[in-house]
């Protein structure tokens, strides 16, 4: 614990003391009620009070101790970043399916994994080089991939990239005639 924070404690406590070594009083009001204040009235008694509960930390522990943390893991990254498709984008792909390519800098730990993030759902497919979200409706969609650790705790997260899925209609496809209704 800082020094600061040592000495701001100590004053603290030394400022409570009085309104702990207070007098309690008990009475009952007009309607009956039970009231308990530090200020007595005509029918209060006094409240005896034990003694304050205290604890000694366990064997081995001390207060004192500051260790320093290792490089926050979230550090280790430098970069996370979603490389395809970009930015306001549009996807042709009357499946719903979309390949997000990312890039990490530094490469992934051992242990580590990363995770697509679509329309803040987690989900995404492995897929080579990427991670693959399937089924998405037709329209805009957000996609963010994350980095997460052995336990699950999210190190780092890619900017959400908007993208619109859309199908094209099947006369709008060059070298193809237009359908007749």
């Amino acid at each position: 614990m800082p020094v600061t924070s040592r000495v701001l404690l100590a004053l603290l406590l030394c400022a409570a003391t009085p309104l702990a070594l207070a007098q309690i009083y008990k009475s009952v009001d007009k309607d009956g009620k039970t009231v308990f204040s530090d200020t007595p009235s005509g029918n209060a008694e006094a409240v005896k009070l034990g003694p304050v509960n205290s604890m000694q930390p366990p064997e081995g522990v001390s207060r004192d101790a500051d260790p320093q943390p290792a490089e926050p893991a979230q550090a280790y990254y430098q970069s996370l970043s979603i490389t395809s498709p970009e930015d306001g984008g549009s996807v042709n792909n009357p499946g719903g399916n979309v390949l997000v390519l990312f890039s990490i800098d530094p490469p992934l730990r051992d242990g580590d994994t990363t995770r697509l993030v679509v329309d803040g759902i987690p989900g995404g497919i492995p897929a080579e080089g990427g991670l693959l979200a399937a089924g998405n409706a037709l329209g805009d969609h957000m996609f963010e991939v994350q980095i997460l650790d052995p336990s699950g705790t999210v190190l780092r997260s890619s900017a959400p990239v908007r993208v619109t899925v859309f199908r094209s209609p099947v006369r709008d496809k060059p070298g193809r005639p237009p359908r007749s209704n």
